[in-house]
């Protein structure tokens, strides 16, 4: 099958340069268009030298996996073997990683192991839900369908990363900037002023607060290297302790309470749950089994939980749900549309829609969070900034009486 090099615009008008392989150069340009690229330049090539041209990065980016199971299941597709399959895809690979991980799993294959099996030996790389769809795949014998589920997985779950970071990008500059303005005040500004003062014969007479800034700055002048110790010190503790399950479970706990940010990250677990179990049920997964799955694949500990609890009741013959309804995480919305799926039959489709809607609410949530958190971090960084000039100028006011 031919290769290509080509460079295309992205929808929001991104110039990229990639690699690619179709049956012709006509089909490759079908499908870019269909994922709203816009195709500058295109250009046969065989000689794998000419992928290496292209810059390798160590990690496996969601951007590679999606690339990896998009070719993966056209090759599939077109009656290519799979292990020929792997040799066409190791030849165009930018992640040393998913390239190592390839090529293991290649070897694996020649020795008579499973594909599933295989994938499993690399969760760095792949994840848990690789190696369940796949073995679903392997097992109804529709592997490129399963891929092309995976690729639809994969690149919402990136879109939704992106609008997360987007979200908390703004407030973290804001921040930035406050700490900056704060560390210019106490470490330049508050010495100048100290100085005038001791000058003026001035510095057991002045205000309170006054006393306290320039206490603060001489502080953090003398001590600045040991400051900046206990504060890594302090940050690697913290990771530590959430590392572990009763830390993680506090962690998740603080945040799901937190005032604009516990609605995000609710919304964001819903929405996972149900994309995730929307690619297993489509991939032929039975239920029980499904919500065994999700729960595994769940990056968080008290929803991976809530779901096994949820498990138990539907095995001990509770409907699905009545126990996602008794863990009162889900939302009455949510429950209502399982009654409905649970009427129809037609599970996968239900929580297709379930995660589109959380989707939207994900989108509401980011952009109300941004909405509130702008004015909060402008009247702390104004009070902040505010109090350490009104501190430094208040002894001027009554500069006579000193």
């Amino acid at each position: 099958m031919p290769y290509y090099i080509y460079t295309a615009r992205d929808k929001k008008g991104r110039q990229v340069k990639s690699q690619g392989f179709a049956a012709n150069k006509q089909q490759l340009i079908k499908n870019l268009q269909e994922d709203g690229f816009l195709i500058l330049s295109m250009k046969e090539t065989s000689a794998a030298a000419d992928y290496k041209k292209i810059s390798l990065h160590k990690k496996a980016k969601t951007s590679d996996l999606i690339l990896f199971a998009k070719e993966f299941a056209v090759l599939l597709e077109n009656g290519i073997p799979i292990m020929e399959a792997l040799d066409v895809l190791l030849k165009q690979m930018n992640s040393v990683a998913l390239m190592n991980a390839t090529r293991a799993i290649r070897k694996d294959l020649e020795n008579g192991s499973t594909l599933s099996n295989a994938i499993s030996k690399h969760p760095h790389v792949f994840g848990n839900l690789w190696q369940y769809l796949t073995e679903a795949g392997e097992a109804s014998g529709q592997l490129p369908f399963i891929l092309k589920q995976m690729v639809m997985y994969m690149e919402s779950s990136e879109l939704i990363r992106k609008k997360t970071v987007t979200a908390l990008l703004y407030p973290g500059v804001l921040m930035l900037a406050a700490i900056s303005a704060v560390l210019l005040f106490t470490l330049k500004i508050v010495p100048i002023f100290k100085g005038i003062y001791i000058s003026f014969g001035a510095q057991n007479k002045l205000p309170p607060l006054t006393m306290f800034v320039i206490g603060i700055s001489d502080i953090l002048i003398h001590y600045y290297m040991i400051i900046i110790i206990i504060i890594v010190l302090l940050a690697l503790i913290v990771r530590q302790i959430i590392a572990t399950k009763a830390g993680k479970r506090l962690y998740e706990s603080v945040l799901m309470h937190t005032p604009a940010i516990g609605n995000l990250y609710t919304a964001l677990a819903i929405e996972r749950f149900a994309s995730t179990l929307k690619v297993l049920l489509k991939s032929g997964i039975p239920i029980i089994k499904a919500m065994e799955m999700a729960s595994r694949t769940s990056q968080s500990m008290h929803f991976a939980q809530t779901i096994e609890e949820a498990k138990a009741k539907v095995t001990a013959g509770l409907s699905f749900s009545e126990a996602l309804q008794h863990t009162a995480l889900f939302p009455p919305l949510a429950v209502q549309l399982i009654i409905v799926a649970e009427k129809t039959g037609n599970y996968a489709g239900m929580f297709e829609e379930i995660a589109k809607y959380y989707n939207e609410v994900l989108d509401t949530a980011i952009s109300r969070f941004t909405v509130l958190i702008e004015p909060v971090m402008l009247v702390l960084m104004g009070a902040v900034i505010g109090g350490l000039i009104i501190s430094l100028y208040l002894p001027i006011f009554g500069l006579a009486k000193l």
